[in-house]
């Protein structure tokens, strides 16, 4: 077995599922997911991906622009990436999967990675104090 080369395969519903369930305390004691959530900042260079994110045991801590952050663990592989997010109280949650930009230029990858950022920040917000225009 490749243990530097581990995934796993999943549908983004299951993603959520278990996401929401980890982040509400359903999946770990209480003291291990405290754990996993004490963060450091990430290098400057993950700053490009992650702005002001700290990371942790196999979480990542994002601020969202409505306040307060969320939880993240996001990959990919095989010519794919998902990015998800979940709120702390683990009630809130969204998944994002898409083609991956593989040995594509690093501004196609940053703009991707910017606005599957953006749709998760959204998400997490919509109704909890981020500004959304309305349509007529």
């Amino acid at each position: 077995m490749d243990y530097e080369n581990l995934s796993w395969v999943t549908t983004t519903r299951d993603e959520n599922r278990f996401l929401r369930a980890l982040l509400a305390g359903r999946l770990l004691p209480a003291r291990q997911l405290a754990k996993m959530k004490q963060t450091i900042p990430v290098s400057a260079e993950v700053q490009q991906l992650w702005p002001a994110g700290r990371y942790g045991l196999g979480l990542v801590e994002r601020p969202l622009s409505c306040g307060g952050t969320y939880w993240s663990h996001e990959g990919g592989d095989g010519g794919y990436i998902t990015l998800n997010g979940v709120t702390d109280d683990g009630r809130r949650s969204a998944v994002v999967s898409m083609s991956e930009a593989r040995g594509d230029a690093l501004e196609h990858i940053m703009d991707q990675e910017n606005a599957a950022s953006a749709l998760i920040d959204h998400a997490l917000c919509a109704g909890g104090g981020l500004s959304v225009p309305s349509t007529p």
